[in-house]
């Protein structure tokens, strides 16, 4: 009878053990399975592991998951990578893995990227060279009453949206948005741009312009002799796996590099990914690390004192001064990211070893739950080492 009795008792315990051991597993789908093999480079195919492998808790990231799922704000897509391999991943509201996404001014990062490699190619001298120089079929959009400081206009200038010409792209909501009147009124964008006035001296204000961005389209056609497309597949999307990726142009074949390109997330990530490695991918240079190094410098840095509170911005990257409240969460200084409209963004934190793409369609601005920094906290809560 005793013997019966601790039978019983020792299959409840075990019972009991087992159902908690099955509560504190996570079976979900935005979870990946596998185990971390060392270092290698995506340009085949993402590498997938469970989130212990690189340190985070699974039963943590459910917060992450519903944090982005909230049906307020239409997150389409959300990856987060660490040491290169893809542990959280999630689709919604009709997006898949295979479905191509619009960048917006995510595009913005990808020019940079460009003028850098043509820079330390040395098919551009100085970013101090005039943008002048580098549109001789427009230099009568140079004359005029302020052409003294129009030609001043550097190419430095346009990276760090300090060119001085007149630009509002301040609300996407009113007629008078400049992007939105050069896409329904313009066949040449370069025309449209060059022709505005200028409102203050290159590099004395800051103001956010893909005006400024679409001119590096030109930079670019004029130094290496190709559109800024057939260069990056070159440069860029051949060597790192990137395929089945389309890049807009305007009705004059200029390649839009303040936005237009389109891809799916996974290929986002493979561009963070390159930027988190400081431009090397295979043991090979693809961007040179001074590059990336020079593009984070804030605006604050390179100007006068006008400019002193720019501290948020680079050469068409956002730092992290650019979040809301950041300075009430706990985020390593050197985060930056990569952000376009409706709030697409690759988020790069170098500290952790972590790149982050989250596309979406967030469009309601009234009641936009997103928020960087306080999503940027939870993700890194998950953390274990």
């Amino acid at each position: 009878m005793k013997k019966a009795v601790w039978i019983i008792l020792l299959i409840i315990i075990f019972s009991v053990g087992c159902r908690k051991d099955e509560e504190n597993k996570v079976y979900q789908p935005y979870l990946k399975t596998g185990e971390f093999r060392g270092e290698y480079y995506p340009t085949l195919k993402w590498r997938e592991c469970k989130p212990e492998s690189v340190g985070f808790d699974s039963v943590k990231l459910k917060r992450v998951y519903d944090y982005a799922a909230n049906p307020d704000i239409k997150t389409q897509a959300l990856i987060i990578i660490r040491r290169g391999y893809i542990f959280f991943e999630v689709y919604l509201n009709n997006f898949t893995k295979d479905s191509g996404h619009y960048s917006y001014s995510v595009a913005k990062s990808f020019s940079s990227a460009l003028i850098g490699i043509a820079y330390y190619d040395k098919l551009i001298d100085s970013l101090d060279d005039k943008i002048y120089d580098y549109y001789p079929k427009y230099k009568e959009l140079f004359e005029g009453n302020d052409s003294s400081l129009k030609k001043e206009i550097t190419i430095r200038n346009l990276l760090t949206m300090t060119s001085g010409l007149q630009w509002n792209e301040e609300n996407y909501s009113i007629p008078e948005n400049d992007a939105f009147i050069m896409i329904d009124d313009s066949d040449d964008y370069f025309n449209y741009i060059l022709s505005k006035p200028m409102r203050y001296p290159p590099g004395t204000d800051w103001n956010y312009s893909s005006g400024d961005s679409m001119l590096l389209s030109g930079i670019i056609e004029k130094a290496t002799g190709s559109s800024p497309f057939e260069y990056a597949k070159k440069k860029i999307f051949g060597k790192i796996g990137i395929k089945n990726i389309t890049w807009e142009t305007d009705k004059a074949g200029h390649t839009i590099t303040a936005w237009g390109i389109k891809t799916t997330a996974r290929n986002f990530a493979k561009f963070g990914y390159l930027y988190l490695k400081n431009g090397i991918w295979e043991n090979k240079p693809i961007i040179d690390k001074r590059w990336i190094k020079e593009s984070l410098i804030p605006v604050s840095k390179r100007y006068p004192e006008e400019l002193s509170s720019i501290d948020f911005y680079g050469y068409q990257w956002w730092l992290l001064p650019a979040l809301e409240n950041y300075r009430n969460y706990d985020i390593p200084p050197k985060t930056y990211l990569s952000w376009g409209r409706y709030t697409q963004q690759i988020f790069i934190i170098p500290e952790k070893e972590i790149i982050i793409i989250r596309l979406a369609h967030d469009t309601d601005y009234q009641r936009d739950d997103w928020r960087e920094a306080e999503f940027l906290s939870i993700v890194l809560k998950c953390l274990n080492n």
